[in-house]
């Protein structure tokens, strides 16, 4: 096995996280929406006595929002010391892949824009792209997010 990934929809796409980047998975919340706070970014939701932000990857991938309460999850991922939770549609599975399965990004997708893609999986016929939530942010939007967790 050369890793396990959370596996979720995002509009008609399956999408994963490392499971070793997920430290929970809850049902929908509520989010404090937060003026200013970049245009991905819903809001801040308290998670056990820590303040997170919530980022919606409908949002992201420029598609319209989808509110299912029964099947709308965020996923909370931590990296460099700091946790961010994305609302996603439906938590699938969790699916271990082989090194087989696995490919990079290839080049003519890659860009500023694109980042956050680290691979692309092969799921029984079915293309996954594996994300890194630490490359969801555009431009100065971590920056951002800092000043409004600072300030509160």
């Amino acid at each position: 096995m050369a890793e396990r990934d959370i596996i979720f929809h995002v509009g008609e796409e399956e999408y994963g996280f490392d499971v070793q980047m997920v430290t929970a998975i809850e049902p929908m919340m509520d989010i404090v929406p937060v003026p200013n706070a970049p245009a991905c970014v819903m809001g801040l939701m308290n998670l056990r006595g820590e303040v997170i932000p919530v980022y919606s990857l409908r949002k992201r991938f420029a598609l319209e929002e989808y509110n299912d309460t029964a099947k709308n999850k965020l996923i909370v991922t931590r990296h460099d010391g700091k946790s961010l939770a994305f609302k996603v549609d439906e938590v699938l599975e969790m699916h271990d892949f082989e090194d087989s399965d696995i490919s990079a990004t290839p080049v003519i997708a890659k860009s500023a824009k694109t980042s956050y893609v680290r691979s692309v999986a092969n799921k029984k016929g079915k293309l996954v792209l594996l994300l890194n939530p630490a490359g969801m942010y555009e431009g100065d939007e971590e920056a951002q997010m800092e000043e409004v967790l600072k300030a509160l």
